[in-house]
């Protein structure tokens, strides 16, 4: 009887140990692709007292939507706009015709 008990309860400890690690795998999977996306360049202030921002917007018109309701008003993200690190549009190149 005993020793059933304690393979329940290594089972149990094994389930959960196992449950606990797929998470953090999980987790950490999402949050590296959350990380490679690109910053949305539309923030929106949500009015009030705190005047909170939400960066999130891919749109202007995403953005205005909520800031309407809201009573705020909508600015570009200053991550994207001011980023010394971004780089330059890549220039289109035309195709030289001789004649």
């Amino acid at each position: 009887m005993a020793l059933d008990r304690r393979r329940l309860l290594a089972l149990n400890i094994a389930a959960a140990l196992g449950a606990v690690v797929a998470a953090a795998t999980l987790d950490t999977w999402s949050a590296a692709r959350a990380a490679s996306r690109p910053p949305a360049p539309w923030c929106a202030n949500l009015g009030g007292r705190d005047g909170g921002w939400d960066c999130s917007y891919h749109t202007f018109e995403q953005c205005m939507a909520t800031a309407r309701g809201l009573g705020g008003y909508c600015s570009p993200n200053p991550r994207v706009a001011f980023d010394p690190y971004r780089q330059p549009p890549p220039r289109k190149t035309r195709k030289q015709t001789y004649y």
